[in-house]
């Protein structure tokens, strides 16, 4: 569906700093792949080091979640996944300013059948994944294999909704639906459609539990088995990784006897799943997000 990308509101003064941020981002996008991947390692060296919140973050996560690794350990995955957010923030300009061939010729599939069956089993798919940096490349792929949803943040800045996401959105078939609009989603998915989400935040206790995660009592919503039984559709769950400058995404079958009527066990299941994904490529996970935010009562915060 395409999306119209300007509004005359938008030549307005408060937009005019808005508007170097997206020829900026044009210019990054124009930037050889080499020259993304060479700054990004330079600036992941030169920052991990330096003390803000953000880094806090991120040194916070890993050292909760990765104990057993030493600190040299620890500071070299911290280095690591500098490069690899960094890359991410390259995917991004890339997903807006390249073709969706440029953006996904180097996606290696592992496991596309069980995606093409699950969508071809005539019932709505909930796609299930996690805050992972190979995060554009795994939404350009599946806005060139099928006709899908994702559920997302709407940006505060509208003519910056306009310009990154929805310039983005125009060039796939891929739909974004925000994530207030629940009955939406709901009706996409019982109309037999294609939405993906990435639940893996922290949203509080309204609508969630804590469920151990790495270890740690983690508030996580707990509406994915609730969304599959009221829409009567298919859960599938994919991940990805950096490979050799590209990326890999791995599509699993579509989950059986899911959801089980245990919103609990079945949230316990797909965030264990998460964690063992994580597990096999931590430098590609989105650590600097506070996941640990909501403590149970009496714990200190983690944060700072």
């Amino acid at each position: 569906m395409s999306v119209s990308l300007f509004k005359p509101a938008f030549l307005k003064p408060k937009y005019w700093s808005s508007w170097l941020l997206v020829a900026f981002s044009f210019f990054l996008a124009k930037l050889p792949s080499s020259w993304q991947e060479s700054l990004s390692r330079r600036l992941a060296r030169r920052l991990a080091g330096v003390r803000n919140n953000r880094l806090r973050t991120i040194q916070e996560n890993i050292a909760r979640c990765f104990p057993e690794k030493t600190p040299d350990c620890q500071k070299a995955l911290l280095q690591d996944n500098l490069y690899s957010s960094f890359l991410m923030v390259f995917d991004l300009v890339n997903m807006v300013w390249r073709t969706p061939q440029q953006m996904t010729e180097n996606i290696r599939l592992v496991g596309e059948q069980y995606l093409q069956q699950a969508v071809a089993d005539n019932k709505g798919v909930l796609l299930v994944t996690g805050h992972f940096t190979p995060v554009c490349q795994m939404f350009s792929q599946l806005g060139r294999l099928l006709d899908c949803y994702s559920v997302y943040r709407r940006m505060d800045n509208p003519l910056l909704e306009a310009q990154i996401y929805q310039r983005a959105m125009n060039k796939y078939s891929l739909e974004l639906i925000h994530r207030k609009d629940i009955r939406d989603m709901l009706a996409k998915l019982a109309d037999n459609g294609t939405v993906i989400i990435v639940p893996d935040q922290d949203f509080g206790l309204k609508r969630g539990c804590f469920i151990p995660f790495f270890g740690i009592q983690t508030a996580t919503i707990t509406t994915i088995p609730q969304y599959a039984k009221r829409a009567n559709s298919q859960v599938l769950m994919f991940n990805a990784y950096r490979e050799n400058g590209g990326c890999v995404m791995e599509f699993e079958p579509a989950l059986e006897n899911y959801p089980t009527g245990d919103d609990i066990a079945d949230t316990q299941y797909w965030s264990d799943w998460l964690e063992a994904k994580i597990r096999l490529h931590p430098a590609d996970y989105l650590w600097m997000h506070k996941r640990f935010k909501t403590r149970p009562e009496g714990e200190e915060a983690f944060y700072n």
